[in-house]
Parts: structure tokens; C-alpha cells; sequence
């Protein structure tokens, strides 16, 4: 387990490593009339977010006919809407926007817009800036299904032993105690949960994303409640920390840890749940990846007008589901 802990950080050492380096890196194909494509981050330092920028990256590198530039705001609304207004002296194709606080930057995509700016809003927290088109993963949706499949697993577990009622204890990680996206899925967890009254939110807490926080927050729970049966963790990196914290006090076998996102690749969630880490993930894809399509689409037609709002497809990911999901891989884009 220790080992598995080490790679895990190199990864993410190397991880951030490339995105320094993407930073610096010059185009190799880089035409005269390419588009200028700016995608502003709200969390640097936050896990799904960091993937969202490695994979738009490469993907811009696939078409020289596009220069992308990256900006982080660190989680400060000053900083970003900085960022908003130097973009727009770009005259980009482009921007696509993870928004921290809407109201500051209604003005200046509504200049956008005027300036036929193809606007791309990320996540629920740019829905009311009237966007060209906001792509959206449900995030109340991704705590219901949460709370549904901590539910199941609960009833199975005591039909096994003999009562016919799903009953136990269940912890949840936060990403923090501030934003949104947290609220609404701790919402959805909790309504989930509602309907199974044997089933008690024991502990909640935020593990500001990180494995330790998810660590932290299980070995807490654990001195102060004594025992749970299921942890829910807002990503899977906390629910990893959360996992290993389990296997240290050698109560792992007994706890079912559910995280969040769902990435393919070495220290992904669908690699987590392969390996036998975590025993579950909630699916959301990076958002990037369709906006990619609406990009090389407004590209090739300048006319194209992208719907409102496109919902993300979601789903749960358990060791069963794997072989499925190597055949026939994850929820298909929405429609364009």
C-alpha cells in the first residue's frame, strides 16, 4: 500500500511537471491565421480541474489551426476577471470559462458575445452567465447516485446477514465547506439517504481535495464515531487518503469507499476501482472533451450556433462494470 502511495504522488509530481511544461513549450505547427483559443481555470489546485487542462492541452495539439493559452485564477474572482478582460484583448476564437463568481463577469461575456466570441461555460457556476453554451455534469445527480448506490450496498450487505431493511453508517468527504458544487452533491447524498431511514450520515467534513484531507478526515471519523460502513469522498483522491487510512487502522474490509470523477488513466478513479483501492467511483467526464467538439465544429462552420446548455452524461463504475466499459467505453457526447 505504501508503494501504491509513493507512485501515486509521482504521478502527480509528473503530472504537474507536464503542465509547467505545456506552459513553456512552443507549438511545434503553429499557422499564421491560427484561432486563439483561451481557457480560464478557476481551482489550479484542485485534481479534476488539473485534468481538465492536461486534456485540453493535448487535444489543441492535434489542430495546428488553434493557439491555446491557459490562465489559472487561483480561486480568486479579481484575478480572473483580469484574466477575462486581457483575454477578450485577444480577439480569440474562443474562451472557455470556469467561472467563480458569475456576477463579475456578466458584463464582459455579454462584450464577448457582441464581439462574436464563442463563449463556453464549465460547470453550473457559469449557467447564469448566458454563455454561448454552458456543458454541465449534474452535481446534485452525482450525490443522488452516491447515496443510491451506498443504499444498495447496505441492503445486500444485511440481506446477507438475515434483515431485509438497508441499515449502517455513512461518512462523507467534502471537497470544502464553500462552494456550490459541495453543497449540491451533499444534498443529493443526503436525499438519497433519506429514503432508507437505517441509513445515518454520521460525519461530515471537508477534505480540501487532497489525499491527505481524505485521509485525515477517515481516521477522524473513525476516533469520533467509532466505526461506519461506507465513506463517500468528493473525489477519488480523498477517497484513496480515505482508503489508506482504513487499511492502516485494518478496517478496510469492512468499509465500502465510494469516490468521484471517474478518470481514465495511472491513478485515475476506473484504475482505483480496477485495483481494488476504492470500491467505487461516480463518473463525470472532463468537460473539455465535448468542448473540444464544439470548437473544431464553430471552426470548420462559422456559422454554428451550439444549444444553450448540453447535460453530461453520469454514471457509477464498480469492479463489474469495467469489462463492460473496455468494450464499449463511457456515456457517448450529447448531440450536438
Amino acid at each position: 500500500m505504501k508503494n501504491r502511495r509513493r507512485i501515486w504522488l509521482m504521478g502527480l509530481f509528473l503530472c504537474l511537471g507536464m503542465m509547467t511544461a505545456c506552459k513553456r513549450a512552443a507549438r511545434p505547427e503553429v499557422v499564421e491565421d491560427s484561432s486563439v483559443v483561451v481557457f480560464l481555470s478557476a481551482h489550479g489546485d484542485r485534481m479534476y480541474e488539473n485534468g481538465q487542462r492536461l486534456l485540453f492541452a493535448r487535444l489543441m495539439t492535434q489542430d495546428p489551426r488553434f493557439r491555446l493559452q491557459t490562465l489559472d485564477a487561483g480561486s480568486q474572482v479579481e484575478t480572473q476577471v483580469s484574466q477575462m478582460k486581457a483575454a477578450l484583448q485577444e480577439k480569440p476564437l474562443a474562451i472557455l470559462i470556469d467561472a467563480l463568481d458569475a456576477r463579475s463577469l456578466k458584463t464582459l461575456v455579454s462584450d464577448a458575445l457582441s464581439a462574436g466570441v464563442l463563449v463556453i461555460g464549465l460547470g453550473e457556476g457559469s449557467a447564469d452567465l448566458d454563455c454561448s453554451t454552458v456543458l454541465v455534469a449534474d452535481q446534485r445527480k452525482l450525490g443522488e447516485l452516491a447515496g443510491q448506490l451506498a443504499v444498495r450496498a447496505l441492503l445486500l450487505k444485511n440481506q446477507e446477514e438475515g434483515r431485509n431493511e438497508a441499515a449502517g453508517r455513512v461518512i462523507e468527504i467534502r471537497g470544502d465547506d464553500e462552494s456550490v458544487q459541495c453543497q449540491q452533491r451533499h444534498e443529493g447524498f443526503e436525499a438519497a439517504l433519506a429514503e432508507a431511514p437505517g441509513v445515518i450520515l454520521v460525519h461530515d467534513a471537508p477534505g480540501g481535495w487532497s489525499l491527505a484531507g481524505g485521509r485525515d478526515r477517515a481516521l477522524d471519523a473513525l476516533r469520533l464515531q467509532q466505526s461506519y460502513d461506507i465513506v463517500y469522498a468528493h473525489n477519488d483522491v480523498m477517497a484513496f487518503g480515505a482508503s489508506l487510512a482504513l487499511a492502516q487502522k485494518e478496517v478496510r474490509n469492512e468499509v465500502m469507499v465510494i469516490g468521484t470523477d471517474g478518470f481514465r488513466g495511472t491513478e485515475g478513479g476506473m484504475t482505483l476501482v480496477g485495483d481494488g483501492e476504492i470500491d467505487a467511483t461516480l463518473y463525470q467526464p472532463l468537460l473539455v472533451d465535448f468542448a473540444w467538439v464544439l470548437l473544431r465544429k464553430k471552426l470548420e462552420d462559422r456559422t454554428f450556433r451550439p444549444k444553450p446548455r448540453y447535460d453530461m452524461p453520469l454514471r457509477t463504475i464498480q469492479p463489474k462494470d469495467l469489462d463492460e466499459i473496455r468494450l464499449n467505453g463511457l456515456p457517448p457526447h450529447p448531440e450536438l
